[in-house]
Order: structure tokens, then C-alpha cells, then sequence
């Protein structure tokens, strides 16, 4: 008997495990939750939407300094501005004062030649600018008539602005009108970076100026 059950007992085995395969292969696929893959969201920027526009990432601006006040600034001196048409005005008025003149004499030619140089003075509107003004010195050399002018004959007069220190030198010297000629223009220019003056004084404290010299070139005949 026990030789006769133990096929039996196969066959049934053999059956229920077929049927166990069958029932699982029936079964749809669910993949298990370990096997899941993870969530994750996605976002979607409409170009050209008003209601939706990127998120813009703030940035902090940088710590401005505190600006230097104005009222502790020191205003440099401002250069005083010069119309040149009114300065000549002022020459053709005779509104100068002299301050140098030197006269070569050349018998054998019957010529000479003069060299001057005048300051032009402020409008008569400006008694103060009169009254206060850098005073030149009267050693002052006279600028010389370069042998070169008067052997080419050449006659002129040239402009000049001398920025005067507080300590009465002579600190810049600048072209406001040429004479035409640059080798009296640099004549002119030597002798007036030499020049010392008295100073403009306010509340009697020496400060900056400028003046303004006409330097005058001229050939004649002694016998006009």
C-alpha cells in the first residue's frame, strides 16, 4: 500500500503547482512600492506671460559710501575767464599802465628798435579790481628783440596772462594772442617767467592772481 500512494501524491503536487503558476501568471504586473521610483514635481516657465514670469533670484546691492560732503571739499581755484576781444578793447582805449621800455638805437642805420610791455588794467566798472591788484616789481627785466625779428622785420604784440602765487612769483605764463611771430612770441614769454610782483591781498592775505601783459615789438625809422 505505502509503494501505491506515494505517485499518487506526486501527480497531485505536480497538479497544484501548474495551477499556482497559472494563477500567478494571470495576474496583471505591480511592481512593489520599493520598486516605485520617487516623485518629483516640474515646473514650467510661459515666456511672454503676464500671469507667470521667472522667479528672479534677489541680489543685494553693495553698501554704498557715505558721500563726502561738498562743504568739506576744497573748491580748487577757479582760473579766471578771459575775452580776449574785451582785453583788446582795453589796449586800443589805452587802458594800460606801462611797466618796461627798451630802446635800441642803430646809428649806422638810422633805425631802432623798442621793446615795451604794458598791463592791461581791469574796466573802469571795477575800482576794486583797480585798488587790489598784483603790482609788478621794478626790477623787472624787459623782454629783449630777438636779433632774428629784427633782421627779418618782424613787428607785433603778443598777449600774456601771468598767473601770479600768493608769494608774488611768476607760477605759469599763457599765449592769450600771438604776435604773430614765434620767435617774439618766446621772447616775451622768457622775460615774463622771470617777473615778481606784489601779490592781491583780501583781508590782508597775500592769494593766487593773474595779470594780463601786452608786450609790444616795433621797428622805426629815426628819421620820421
Amino acid at each position: 500500500m505505502p509503494k501505491k500512494i506515494e505517485p499518487l501524491l506526486f501527480v497531485s503536487l505536480v497538479i497544484l503547482l501548474h495551477a499556482l503558476l497559472l494563477t500567478w501568471l494571470r495576474q496583471p504586473d505591480q511592481p512593489s512600492k520599493s520598486q516605485e521610483p520617487a516623485p518629483f514635481n516640474v515646473e514650467v516657465t510661459l515666456l511672454g506671460n503676464n500671469n507667470t514670469q521667472p522667479t528672479k533670484t534677489a541680489t543685494p546691492s553693495p553698501a554704498k559710501a557715505n558721500p563726502i560732503p561738498e562743504a568739506k571739499k576744497t573748491p580748487p581755484v577757479k582760473e579766471k575767464s578771459v575775452d580776449i576781444e574785451e582785453i583788446e578793447k582795453l589796449i586800443q582805449s589805452q587802458s594800460t599802465k606801462q611797466l618796461t621800455r627798451k630802446v635800441n638805437v642803430q646809428p649806422d642805420q638810422q633805425k631802432a628798435q623798442a621793446v615795451s610791455a604794458a598791463m592791461v588794467m581791469p574796466p573802469s566798472g571795477k575800482p576794486s579790481a583797480r585798488d587790489n591788484f598784483p603790482i609788478s616789481d621794478l626790477h623787472n627785466p624787459s623782454p629783449e628783440y630777438p636779433e632774428m625779428g629784427v633782421f627779418l622785420g618782424y613787428q607785433g604784440d603778443v598777449i600774456i596772462r601771468i598767473r601770479v602765487s600768493a608769494k608774488g612769483d611768476s607760477v605759469g605764463v599763457e599765449i592769450l594772442r600771438s604776435s604773430g611771430h614765434k620767435v617774439l612770441d618766446d621772447s616775451a614769454v622768457n622775460a615774463l617767467r622771470k617777473w615778481r610782483f606784489r601779490p592781491t591781498k583780501h583781508d590782508n592775505t597775500p592769494m593766487n592772481d593773474s595779470v594780463i601783459i601786452t608786450v609790444s615789438y616795433v621797428l622805426y625809422d629815426r628819421n620820421r
